[in-house]
């Protein structure tokens, strides 16, 4: 069973990842490069992601354990703490590829409580 607090924290992170996605929609790697108020809103969201992950309890992290939550963690405290030395190639796979099953493990998790699974 959800606490009600890493359920809040399940709810935020789909918000932040449906930020990411509306902003690389339909762009190009390119596109990504040459837009620095998207890099910085990009960069922003995977930050509150991270951010939000070091929040869920000890045992949402043991029974939720198909995503690298470790990781997601690290990746926050990468873009928070990398002083101007960010890897545009590392923050675009992330929102190209990582985002999208984050948001639906989330979405997923959400879903399984609600049914009583």
């Amino acid at each position: 069973m959800l606490t009600l607090r890493d359920k809040g924290l399940l709810f935020y992170i789909i918000e932040h990842c449906k930020r990411i996605e509306e902003k690389i929609k339909d762009k190009t790697k390119e596109y990504f490069y040459s837009d620095k108020d998207t890099i910085e809103i990009v960069c922003f969201n995977i930050l509150q992601i991270g951010e939000l992950v070091k929040n869920f309890s000890d045992d949402f992290i043991i029974i939720y354990n198909k995503m690298p939550w470790k990781e997601i963690k690290g990746m926050r405290d990468w873009v928070a703490h990398g002083y101007g030395t960010i890897d545009l190639d590392k923050v675009w796979d992330t929102a190209l590829n990582g985002i999208i099953p984050l948001k639906n493990y989330c979405k997923y998790i959400l879903s399984i409580e609600k049914s009583g699974a």
